[in-house]
């Protein structure tokens, strides 16, 4: 029973490794704080719930079931694109941004999308903890890797998206692909993790979410705020001396 309990809690901190990764990163070469990253953690575990929320009453909608490719490309889309993404995109709007950098902002909401992605393999193991106990730990573990290196991944750059989308808001310059690709990355990537011999386009989208997350956050770091021209300070001139 010891052991049973000890796999249990080795399975779970497994899960959250990845976090602890992003968080190290984000915290030394990235120079954020402590605190903000706290922040941001908790509320990537906090948004968990109103998506939950939200998939479990649309989820009754009869179309979302359909046994067909349609039905199973839009309920992903819908589901695990619109969704989760635009909740996650609404509550990066709480991360403060008034005395902080692109960059900074930046790592806060991977850090952010990471805690989410990490809690979600959490639940997912405990979720399939009783067919697992059937099938041997081997098969637990290597779920838990796969979901290591590519679902939480996916949160983390879909997140990051977000992340540069609220930030361009805030800027006044909407950056509408930087939303508009999460959704669309989290849903194909859904859709065509169903199949076995598609994962490959799994992949790619994580891959694409990634090479966007690049070019989106050049882009806003590359455009500058018009220079200010500065007034030059009045000359002393002294009136000429009057001849008697």
């Amino acid at each position: 029973m010891y052991s049973w309990f000890m796999n249990i809690y080795a399975a779970l901190a497994l899960c959250f490794a990845p976090y602890v990764i992003v968080l190290l990163l984000v915290k030394f070469p990235g120079k954020v704080k402590i605190v903000p990253e706290l922040l941001v953690t908790l509320l990537g575990l906090l948004a968990v719930l109103p998506i939950t929320f939200l998939q479990f009453y649309i989820g009754n909608f009869s179309f979302f079931n359909k046994d067909t490719w349609a039905g199973a490309l839009l309920k992903a889309v819908v589901f695990n694109g619109f969704i989760e993404e635009t909740v996650k995109m609404l509550v990066l709007f709480l991360i403060p941004s008034k005395k902080t950098t692109l960059g900074k902002f930046f790592g806060c909401a991977l850090l952010f999308g990471m805690s989410l992605g990490c809690l979600e393999s959490a639940i997912y193991f405990l979720q399939h903890l009783q067919r697992a106990n059937g099938m041997g730990a081997s098969l637990v573990y290597d779920e838990i890797f796969q979901r290591m290196f590519t679902t939480d991944v996916l949160h983390m750059f879909c997140a990051g998206l977000g992340g540069l989308f609220v930030w361009s808001v805030k800027q006044h310059k909407i950056d509408v692909p930087a939303i508009a690709y999460p959704i669309l990355l989290h849903g194909l990537y859904n859709f065509f993790a169903l199949y076995d011999r598609y994962r490959w386009f799994a992949v790619a989208a994580i891959l694409f979410a990634a090479v966007e997350c690049r070019l989106r956050y050049t882009t806003l770091a590359g455009e500058k705020k018009p220079a200010v021209r500065r007034r030059r300070p009045p000359t002393s001139k002294t009136p000429p001396e009057k001849k008697p």
